[in-house]
């Protein structure tokens, strides 16, 4: 591959990783805390292409030596068409993971908190809390106190049939999206079968006490008493 050519894709793929940093569409990839390294990273390979650009522009002006012997160097580099795959796959920008990734790691039972007594704050106070999934799922398994019991919750997730039950789920993440693991919660109500799959809700639910067990697969149950469609979010993973 001509260097010319080398360049051409280093400054695309430095190109594609800045585009992604900036426009926030690294969400669907990585944590946010990644985001000034990928900045970095694009800024870096955008510095060497242009250098190495100038450095053949100013090399190309220069008069080659004239000697004896012609010496006609063809360095081939076919491994480096593969830096246009990632700037293929950033330009295509795939969705977040879903109601498909939820299903395959469907038996995946979620691991208990890191605290070995299984300690949790206190809820706010209020009519209506808002907890991430990833939360609620963790309080119904682990916290033996019964502080989800009588109370009214707002999660926010997007859902997902299975057989003939409804979920609201969420990804978690540890790094990357490579690592996500699902967590949902069994919903029970009326109308669930008009929910369209993949699609993101704000429900209003209330915990169907001792619902979350190790037959379950610590997945607990709510009882749905308003639910609402609305845009996917900015970032649509958990921590």
């Amino acid at each position: 591959m001509k260097r010319e050519t080398q360049n051409i894709l280093l400054v695309l793929l430095g190109g594609a990783l800045l585009k992604i940093a900036l426009n926030g569409t690294y969400l669907r990839y990585v944590k946010p805390g990644q985001q000034a390294w990928l900045i970095g990273a694009g800024a870096v390979m955008v510095i060497i292409a242009f250098v190495s650009i100038g450095r053949d522009i100013v090399a190309s002006r220069r008069p080659e030596p004239v000697t004896g012997e012609i010496h006609d160097h063809d360095h081939r580099s076919h491994s480096t068409w593969l830096l246009i795959l990632p700037v293929l796959a950033v330009f295509l920008a795939p969705p977040a993971l879903g109601e498909d990734a939820v299903n395959r790691a469907f038996g995946r039972t979620p691991a208990p908190p890191s605290s070995q007594d299984f300690g949790f704050p206190p809820l706010p106070a209020g009519d209506v809390i808002d907890q991430r999934v990833k939360d609620f799922v963790e309080r119904a398994a682990w916290d033996k106190s019964g502080s989800l019991n009588d109370r009214t919750v707002r999660l926010t997730g997007f859902i997902v049939h299975r057989d003939n039950e409804t979920f609201m789920a969420r990804l978690a993440i540890g790094c990357c999206a490579a690592d996500a693991f699902p967590v949902k919660v069994r919903l029970v109500g009326d109308g669930l079968d008009s929910l369209v799959g993949d699609a993101w809700h704000r429900a209003t639910v209330r915990y169907q006490a001792g619902s979350s067990t190790k037959e379950s697969r610590y997945v607990p149950t709510v009882k749905i008493t308003a639910i609402e469609p609305i845009a996917e979010p900015p970032d649509p993973y958990e921590y």
